[in-house]
C-alpha cells in the first residue's frame, strides 16, 4: 500500500457526518453549561461509548467535556465514573470493538492530572521529595508493549479505559520503533516486562503525505493503529516513543530511561530538576524544546524521579499523584465581567463563576468562566465590571488569565447560604468557603444521595425526584432511601403507587453490596472505584479499614501516604453516614478463590449463543467463583468456548456464531481451545 492511502474515516459517511456535527455543536455550548449539565453530559456520552458502543461525539470533544467538568466541579462523582462502568458482578461484560480483542492492563494506564499555571505547578512540586524529571508531552496514543523473559514481543494494547484496552499486537509489529525481539532483555522481577509509550505520526510525514486530508497527525495515527489490515496499518509509517518500564527492578525514572535506551527504544529529551522552585523556568525552556521536535506536543510532563517517592505519593482513581502534565495554553481574548455567580458543590464548598460578555476564544463562544475558589478570585482582583483576559487552557477550559482593568468595587463573597429553614454561615477554610452545615442544603444533600444511587445502580432516582424527596423531608442521607414509606411516596406529586413501589424495590435489591461498591458510594475524596477495589481485595472487611492507620493503607500498591491519609480522614468524617447505612445494608467481600482442584481454576472461558439453564452473567460469575477468567473475545489464550444449548449448532440447530468460527480456526491450527456445550460446561462446574 502506498503512503498516499486515504486516512481512515475519510470516506463520506452519514454517521461520521452526524458525529462531527454533534461534536462541533457541543464544543460551542461548553462554556454556557453549568456543572449539573456538564455532569449529565459526561455520564450520557460515557455510557453511549462504553455501554451502547454507539458514540455520539468524537473522542476529542469528549475529552473537552470532561476537562470542562473537572474545572467547574472538581469533586464531581462523574469524574470517577469514566470508562467502562460495567464491572465484575455488577455490570455486563465489556464487549470488544469489532476486530480487536481485549488487553487487561496489569496496572491501570491512568491519565495525568493537568495544570495550566505556575502556581499549581509549584504547589504540586512542593509535595514531591527529591528530583523531578521533565519530558515533552507527546500528542499521541498511549500504548503498552509486553515482552517475555526472552525479550520477545508478546502483546501490544491501547490504553482503552485504563483498565482494558484493545489488542493491537499485529499492527504494533509494523511500527519501526517497536522492537520485535530484544537481544539482551533485562532481568525481570515478574513474568516478563512491559514498556509503555506513545504511538504517533511524525509531523514531517503528515505534512508530506496527508496534510490536505481532513485529519491531524493524532487522529490519523489513531485510525491507522485501529486498521484491521496490518499491512495497511504499517504503510502509514507510525512511530513510537517509550516513557515507562514496568516489571524491572530499577529505583528511578532516570534508570528506566537508561535501560530503555540500551534496549533500543526511542526516547524524548529529558531533564532532571533537583529543585522544584525552578520548574516554571524549566517548563518555558521545554516549550522551545518541543518546537524543535518532529512530533506534535501539547505540554510538558513532570514526574517524581524516585520510584520510592512515586509509591509514597500513590494514585487517585484517575491519575497518579506523582506526575503532572503542564499543558500549553490556547489563544486569548478580552471581555468584561457581567456578574459573579456562586454555586455549591457536593462537598459543601461554595465556588464563584464569572459571567462574561460573549467572546470568541479558540473556536468557541465563551460566556462563563470558573474562578475556582473564593481565595483565587480575591487574589486575582476580579469582580463585576472588571475587564479581563480569557484563555482556553489546553484549548478547552475557559480561564481568567489576568485582570486588565479592576472592577468598580471589590468582590464581596457571601457570608451565609440559603438552606432549609433559613440560612447557614459560610466558614473560611484557607482559600475555600464552606457551608457550616452542608447537610441542611438541599443541593448538597441531593448531590450526595445522587452519587450513592448511581454507584449502587439504583434506578428511578433522578435529580428532580431526589430534590422532591429532600424538600419534603423524606431523605436527608443515603440511609433514608432504605426507610421510605410507600404510602408517603405515593402521595407525592407525579409519583403514584407503581412508581413508589419501583423505588422501594430498587432499594430492597441494594441491601447487599460488595465492599468496593459500598466504599465508592460513600463519596470520599480519593476513594474512587480503582482504589476501593484495591483496598477491598487487601483488607477484606469494612471493620478492618475503619480501624487501621494511614500507614497500613499506604502499604497497598498504588495507594501512597497522601491518598491513604485522605481516605482515613474521609472514613472518620463519614462515620455517621456509614453507621446509618449499616443498619440497612449488608456488606460482602468477594471471596478469595482457593485452588480446590476445579478444572476451571486459572482457565479462560468465553460464552457464545443463548444459555438454556442460566443467563450469561450468572455463568460468568460461576466461572469466576471457581477461579477462572471470563474474557469477552476468542484468542489463542482461550481454554474453553461454551456454546449455549438454546438453538445450538452443537445440538444440530442454528448457525455457528462468529466466536465459534474463530475458535474452530484456532483448533485447526493446533490451539488448546476446547469447544464445549452448555451441558459439558455444567459438568465442569460440578467437578
Amino acid at each position: 500500500m502506498s503512503p498516499d492511502v486515504k486516512p481512515p474515516g475519510d470516506d463520506p459517511n452519514p454517521r461520521a457526518t452526524a458525529l462531527t456535527a454533534a461534536s462541533q455543536a457541543l464544543k460551542e455550548r461548553l462554556p454556557t453549561l453549568d456543572p449539573s449539565e456538564l455532569e449529565a453530559l459526561v455520564r450520557h456520552h460515557n455510557a453511549r461509548y462504553w455501554r451502547d458502543a454507539a458514540p455520539e461525539i468524537d473522542d476529542v470533544t469528549f475529552d473537552m467535556l470532561v476537562e470542562a467538568l473537572r474545572a467547574r466541579a472538581p469533586s464531581s462523582p462523574a469524574l470517577n465514573e469514566l470508562g467502562d462502568r460495567r464491572e465484575d458482578d455488577d455490570r455486563a461484560p465489556r464487549e470488544p470493538r469489532i476486530g480487536f480483542g481485549d488487553v487487561v492492563h496489569a496496572r491501570p494506564m491512568l491519565s495525568l492530572d493537568k495544570c495550566y499555571d505556575d502556581d499549581t505547578l509549584l504547589k504540586w512540586g512542593a509535595q514531591v521529595k527529591g528530583a523531578v524529571i521533565v519530558t515533552p508531552k507527546i500528542d499521541g496514543l498511549a500504548c503498552s508493549l509486553r515482552y517475555d523473559r526472552q525479550g520477545r514481543l508478546k502483546q501490544a494494547g491501547t490504553r482503552g479505559d485504563g483498565r482494558v484496552g484493545d489488542d493491537i499486537t499485529k499492527n504494533a509489529r509494523g511500527i519501526k520503533d517497536v522492537p520485535q525481539r530484544l537481544l539482551h532483555p533485562p532481568h525481570t522481577i515478574e513474568d516478563g516486562f512491559e514498556v509503555r509509550g506513545e504511538v504517533y505520526m511524525a509531523v514531517s510525514r503528515f505534512n508530506a503525505h496527508y496534510k490536505g486530508d481532513k485529519a491531524n497527525p493524532r487522529n490519523l495515527a489513531a485510525g491507522a493503529l485501529k486498521t484491521k489490515d496490518p499491512a495497511e496499518s504499517a504503510a502509514y509509517g507510525l512511530s513510537f516513543f517509550a516513557y515507562d518500564l514496568l516489571g524491572v527492578d530499577v529505583d528511578s525514572e532516570a534508570a528506566k530511561r537508561e535501560l530503555l535506551e540500551k534496549l533500543g527504544f526511542p526516547l524524548t529529551p529529558a531533564e532532571i530538576v533537583p529543585d522544584f522552585r525552578v520548574l516554571p523556568r524549566v517548563f518555558r525552556r521545554f516549550v522551545e524544546v518541543c518546537r524543535e521536535l518532529d512530533v506534535e506536543t501539547d505540554g510538558v510532563v513532570l514526574k517524581a524521579d524516585s520510584v520510592a517517592e512515586q509509591e509514597r505519593l500513590g494514585l487517585t482513581a484517575h491519575h497518579p499523584r506523582y506526575a503532572l502534565a503542564y499543558k500549553f495554553q490556547g489563544e486569548s481574548a478580552q471581555t468584561t465581567v457581567v456578574e459573579i455567580e456562586w454555586g455549591v458543590a457536593r462537598t459543601g464548598v461554595v465556588t464563584p463563576v464569572a459571567v462574561v460578555e460573549p467572546v470568541f476564544v479558540s473556536g468557541v463562544t465563551v460566556t462563563r468562566v470558573s474562578l475556582h475558589n473564593a481565595g483565587y478570585a480575591r487574589k486575582l482582583g476580579v469582580g463585576k465590571g472588571a475587564r479581563v483576559e480569557v484563555v482556553r487552557r489546553g484549548g478547552v477550559i475557559p480561564h481568567v488569565e489576568r485582570v486588565l482593568a479592576p472592577p468598580p468595587a471589590a468582590l464581596v463573597a457571601p457570608t451565609e447560604w440559603p438552606v432549609r429553614g433559613g440560612a447557614t454561615p459560610l466558614v473560611q477554610d484557607g482559600d475555600f468557603l464552606v457551608l457550616a452545615e452542608p447537610e441542611r442544603s438541599v443541593d448538597v444533600v441531593v448531590s450526595r444521595v445522587a452519587h450513592y444511587t448511581r454507584i449502587v445502580d439504583a434506578t428511578g432516582f433522578g435529580d428532580k425526584r431526589l430534590t422532591q424527596l429532600v424538600e419534603q423531608g423524606l431523605v436527608t442521607s443515603p440511609a433514608d432511601l432504605y426507610a421510605l414509606d410507600k404510602a408517603r411516596l405515593a402521595s407525592l406529586d407525579r409519583m403514584g403507587e407503581a412508581s413508589a413501589q419501583h423505588l422501594l424495590d430498587e432499594m430492597t435489591a441494594r441491601r447487599t453490596l460488595t465492599l468496593p461498591v459500598f466504599l465508592t458510594a460513600l463519596g470520599i475524596d480519593d476513594l474512587g472505584p480503582t482504589v476501593a477495589a484495591a483496598l477491598a481485595d487487601h483488607f477484606r472487611s469494612l471493620e478492618a479499614l475503619r480501624s487501621l492507620p494511614s500507614e497500613a493503607l499506604a502499604e497497598v500498591h498504588g495507594i501512597g501516604m497522601v491518598t491513604a491519609a485522605s481516605i482515613v480522614e474521609g472514613l472518620k468524617q463519614s462515620a455517621r453516614v456509614i453507621d446509618d447505612l449499616l443498619r440497612h445494608v449488608s456488606i460482602v467481600a468477594k471471596p478469595k478463590v482457593e485452588n480446590t482442584g476445579s478444572p476451571l481454576f486459572g482457565k479462560a472461558v468465553v460464552f457464545t449463543g443463548t444459555m438454556a439453564t442460566l443467563d450469561r452473567k450468572s455463568a460468568q460469575k460461576r466461572v469466576q467463583d471457581k477461579g477462572g477468567k471470563t474474557p469477552s473475545s476468542v484468542t489463542a489464550d482461550l481454554d474453553y468456548l461454551v456454546v449455549g444449548d438454546e438453538g445450538s449448532p452443537l445440538l444440530g440447530a442454528g448457525d455457528k456464531s462468529t466466536k465459534q468460527k474463530a475458535a474452530e480456526k484456532l483448533v485447526a491450527k493446533g490451539s488448546k481451545v476446547q469447544i464445549v456445550s452448555e451441558r459439558d460446561f455444567l459438568a465442569l462446574l460440578e467437578r
